[in-house]
């Protein structure tokens, strides 16, 4: 197999899992994956306390705008707060309601059982390739962002 046929079947393969991941929606249905991603940041950025919405802009390194229509939309399903401090009127802190926290739990249990059944279905072998695969993967990743972010700087 030549690199294009390569890239051709990487692309698709990747293409399949997400369309099969998606079909699945009796999974969690009342939770997407950046909603999981979200409220899991919130929860760990400041050991389960507050987290200040400014922090969560710069740990998704987006607009404080587009968090903030995030967090509008997990007020209105009830799974975090806005609290204002009086010690601090400037910043808005953010809070995971328990319902949210026992979702996370539940979708954490779902997760870790799916993926203890994949590594189980691929072997110790793979399953340590596949590990030093997606280390080295990252690895090129961050290199990536370093220069990408060198050339902005210049």
């Amino acid at each position: 197999m030549d690199e294009m046929d390569i890239v051709r079947k990487v692309t698709h393969l990747f293409y399949m899992f997400r369309r099969d991941s998606l079909l699945k929606k009796e999974d969690h249905p009342k939770m997407k994956h950046r909603d999981i991603m979200v409220l899991d940041a919130i929860m760990k950025l400041n050991d389960g306390n507050l987290v200040k919405m400014s922090d969560l802009s710069d740990y998704f390194q987006v607009t404080p705008a587009a968090i903030s229509q995030i967090i509008k939309q997990f007020e209105k399903k009830g799974w975090v707060e806005r609290i204002l401090l009086d010690t601090d009127r400037r910043s808005v802190y953010i809070q995971v309601s328990e319902e949210a926290r026992q979702m996370m739990k539940n979708c954490e249990a779902f997760m870790t059982q799916r993926l203890v059944e994949f590594i189980e279905e691929l072997g110790e072998e793979d399953a340590n390739a596949l590990v030093r695969i997606l280390e080295k993967a990252l690895a090129h990743s961050h290199k990536r962002k370093e220069k990408l972010e060198e050339g902005e700087q210049k």
